[in-house]
Formats: structure tokens, sequence, C-alpha cells
């Protein structure tokens, strides 16, 4: 089952808790794609061969994607002996005042982060 996209625009996003979450998650997706992935494979010489550039844009897509998994709790990552650390992420939406209006909790552990991610990196889909 496909997930809706939701709209950027924050006055939009859907009222019940759970596709509030999702909402900010497809957002957290969206600008991991502008920022980081458009940004390092705008690194790549413009006479690079399709299969350096296909080589490339593999590489990058599974570092992100396994960025995603670390924050979702996926991977156990090892403190000393008897410790682990988990990662957080949350995403606050801001007013025009810098004031923050809410906060979503998505990681540890809470949804799939990736979420939306390869279809804003094939299609560039996105309302």
């Amino acid at each position: 089952m496909e997930t809706t996209v939701p709209p950027r625009d924050y006055p939009k996003w859907r009222t019940d808790e759970n596709s509030r979450c999702e909402d900010a998650a497809y957002l957290f997706g969206y600008y991991l794609i502008e920022h980081c992935r458009d940004e390092a494979m705008s690194t790549l010489p413009k006479t690079a061969s399709a299969k350096v550039k296909a080589a490339v844009e593999t590489a990058v897509d599974t570092a992100l994607h396994n960025v995603c998994d670390m924050l979702e709790g996926f991977f156990p990552l090892p403190a000393g002996r008897s410790h682990a650390i988990s990662l957080a992420l949350n995403v606050q939406v801001r007013n025009s005042k810098g004031d923050v209006v809410e906060t979503q909790e998505l990681s540890p552990s809470k949804l799939d982060l990736p979420i939306g991610y390869w279809k804003w990196a094939k299609e560039r889909e996105f309302r």
C-alpha cells in the first residue's frame, strides 16, 4: 500500500497524531534529498560518465539510507561494554517569529524514516 504524499504546507498537515508524525517524517525525507543527496550529486564533474554517475548515486543513496537506519535504531550502536546509544530525531515546526509551535519525535524506532525517499530521489514527486 502506498502512502499519500502530504503537503509541505504545515497548516495542511493531517490532524491525527500518527499522521502528523508521518507528515513531519515526509518533510524530513524531502529535505534529506534536497539538501544532502542533490548537493552530493552536484559535485560530480559534468564530464563524468553515466556509469560513474550511477555508482556515485548508489553510494549516496546507500549512505543516506544507512543514516536513516541509524536514526531508527536498526543498527546497534555500542558505547562501551555495557552501554549503547540511540540517536533521536525531532522535527520542530516554527512560526514566522521563530517560536516552536509543534515538535514531532520521529526516532528512534517510531516509524520508517526513508518514507518517501525513493519517490523523491527517482521521481521528484512532491506537492
